[in-house]
């Protein structure tokens, strides 16, 4: 499987990424689908691929914190 960062990074910019996304979250959405009544399963396994594309499409990737901001906001919810 390739960066996750560079899938979204593509389909942002216009790329053709979807089902190379879908591929990589699917072990996630069929676990979770296990969980839900089999009679639900296909209709939601639908709606969370959609979910899972726009949330990449819409996803900011320039607000990705760096390791010192990310030790930072640790250390103030530790207070």
């Amino acid at each position: 499987m390739s960066n996750l960062y560079q899938f979204v990074k593509a389909s942002q910019e216009g790329v053709q990424t979807e089902e190379r996304i879908i591929k990589a979250f699917e072990p996630k959405i069929k676990s979770s689908l296990r969980m839900t009544k089999q009679t639900n399963r296909e209709d939601l396994e639908q709606e969370l691929k959609v979910f899972v594309l726009r949330y990449v499409r819409e996803y900011d990737i320039g607000r990705i914190p760096g390791l010192f901001e990310l030790n930072q906001i640790q250390r103030k919810k530790a207070q």
